[in-house]
């Protein structure tokens, strides 16, 4: 089975999706969360992943579902993990 196919980003989905398009800045989607501004840019820059208590977050906010989050979280996480196996 071939994993090289590069994953949808949470992160990417974050940004370019919902904030563009939703014309959300990072510090309001941030208050509609009720989280820190921080913790958004830390996402949406990929320094930081979506948890799932996080995901639930965006599901209330964003009329998502949490398990979209997840599943692009972990097939992320999954790849990313894979390139590095491959490189060892």
């Amino acid at each position: 089975m071939a994993y090289n196919r590069l994953p949808l980003h949470p992160e990417k989905v974050l940004a370019e999706v919902y904030t563009v398009e939703m014309e959300l800045n990072q510090t309001d989607l941030a208050k509609l969360c009720g989280c820190s501004p921080r913790k958004i840019n830390k996402i949406v820059n990929s320094n930081r992943g979506i948890s799932p208590t996080f995901a639930i977050a965006l599901e209330l906010v964003l009329c998502t579902r949490a398990e979209m989050w997840a599943r692009m979280q972990v097939e992320s996480d999954l790849w990313e993990a894979r390139q590095e196996g491959a490189r060892t």
